[in-house]
């Protein structure tokens, strides 16, 4: 067994202990247990080293349920639940990008008491409210712990981002502007923002917002619910699709004008990295930033990256920082479940699809390929959520995705050149809409299932069985 093959091994256990502790049993006497079994196969057999990886297998699982526990305690438990429900005069710090939407703002706010931190709240305000990042401000409202509603547990929901409670409208007061670096690249990204209405229509830009910064709050209800309907909610959101093609787009632009392949990957990694942190570090894009961090560093010390692995290790990563995702967060667990049907069924789906495009048109063939698998696999998980799905998906995707890379990469100029792209970028954009909202009222555009969400999973047995068989030696990545 190879270091490799260890790491991999040890970071599955690890995302393991979190998903028994999220989903499972949370208990303190099953994370002893799990530490003394570890301990013993370690002492006992340390000789051998495919017990003693099992022995530390044992360890980073209950590592991974303590670090879920702690997390969590730590949220519900917090200083503020003491406040709940009264009317309360605290100091804070704005420590995020305030969410300016199209009724209101919604911005976090670490709250201070004799400048130690006692936690976050999330704050609702008038949308033209004159707050920013970094600022230090005086909040005078009630306070209210969030609670589970519609089956939407709103507080772990909440507990993911470190959020104990929330106040709506309250008096504030701005004590202190900061001019922070980071709050450099806030008004940086609300003088794009403010290009891009300049250059679009008042219809358009909240969609363009959406796609290239990350900024849906503009977006009406409306339109939200038909891009849900037709299946097209990723093409807006942030997504590792976007985050790949920005990070390809940048490498080539940085090799045209003339630098060295090593400082071109070097240079990706930097803006990739920059762009997630100006889009606010969606799930997703944090997810693929890590990929593509990967990918290209493999690139950098010429190897060869798997994609199991990669994604693995993305995952890890992403948990070790935030345990809390993984059962708080329905986009962390899309994103990924994308990815992994795209990796282990995407071939299977694309040599089928042989028989009919027989060589012609490749590139409509991948897309549907990467269409259907990451569809069957993040299935489950959205009739659970939301008790349906869309079933117009697949032709919705089909006549959007080809167009999705060039309305990006025009997104990303607009704000730069102007009308000069706007156009072009004002005509997709409406096709994309144009879209939307054919697909989204066709009569057969959703089916409504409502079934527990081990019943999809038995069901979906000789499926997952399909994927093994047909995708064996990429899930046998860990024999070597």
């Amino acid at each position: 067994m190879t270091k490799a093959e260890a790491l991999i091994y040890f970071c599955l256990s690890f995302i393991g202990g979190i998903c028994i502790a999220s989903f499972f049993i949370d208990s303190i006497v099953v994370l002893i247990i799990g530490l003394i079994i570890g301990l013993i196969l370690i002492g006992a057999f340390y000789e051998n080293k495919t017990i003693v990886v099992a022995g530390f297998c044992f360890i980073f699982c209950s590592i991974g349920m303590f670090l879920f526990g702690f997390n969590l305690f730590k949220i519900e438990n917090n200083e503020l639940i003491k406040f709940d429900d009264k009317k309360v005069i605290f100091e804070g710090v704005v420590s995020s990008d305030p969410e300016r939407g199209s009724e209101r703002m919604q911005i976090i706010v670490d709250i201070l008491n004799n400048n130690k931190k006692l936690g976050k709240v999330l704050v609702f305000t008038d949308k033209y409210s004159p707050v920013n990042f970094g600022d230090i401000i005086k909040i005078e409202g009630v306070i209210r712990i969030p609670e589970k509603f519609d089956d939407f547990d709103y507080r772990g929901y909440l507990a993911k981002d470190g959020i104990s409670a929330i106040i709506s409208f309250p008096k504030i007061e701005i004590i202190k502007s900061q001019n922070t670096f980071i709050g450099k690249v806030y008004d940086f990204k609300k003088e794009l923002e403010q290009k891009i209405k300049d250059n679009l229509s008042p219809k358009l830009s909240p969609i363009l917002e959406a796609m290239i910064l990350g900024n849906d709050q503009m977006m009406d209800k409306e339109t939200k619910d038909k891009l849900s309907k037709s299946g097209l909610s990723h093409v807006i959101a942030i997504s590792g699709s976007h985050i790949v093609l920005f990070s390809a787009m940048l490498f080539e632009v940085l090799l045209f004008f003339g630098l060295w392949r090593k400082q071109a990957l070097f240079g990706s990694i930097a803006f990739t990295l920059f762009y997630i942190f100006l889009v606010g570090m969606p799930a997703s894009g944090v997810r693929a930033g890590i990929m593509v961090g990967l990918l290209f560093l493999a690139q950098l010390i010429s190897r060869q990256s798997f994609n199991l692995r990669t994604l693995v290790i993305a995952a890890s990563v992403m948990l070790l920082f935030n345990p809390l995702l993984l059962k708080f967060d329905l986009g962390f667990q899309l994103s990924f479940m994308a990815v992994l049907g795209i990796i282990l069924t995407g071939p299977i789906f694309n040599k089928w699809l042989d028989n009919i495009f027989k060589g012609k048109m490749i590139w409509l063939q991948e897309i549907m390929a990467m269409t259907i698998s990451a569809q069957l696999f993040t299935l489950p998980l959205l009739i659970s959520s939301f008790g349906y799905f869309s079933i117009i998906s697949l032709l919705s995707n089909i006549v959007v995705l080809p167009i999705t890379p060039i309305l990006m990469a025009l997104g990303i100029l607009v704000p730069i050149l102007g009308p000069i792209v706007a156009i072009p970028c004002s005509f997709l954009l409406s096709y994309l809409m144009w879209v939307v909202d054919v697909s989204s009222r066709a009569s057969f555009a959703i089916i409504e299932i409502e079934l527990p969400f081990i019943v999809l999973l038995i069901i979906y047995t000789p499926f997952l069985y399909l994927a093994y068989k047909g995708k064996r030696k990429e899930l046998e990545f860990l024999n070597g």
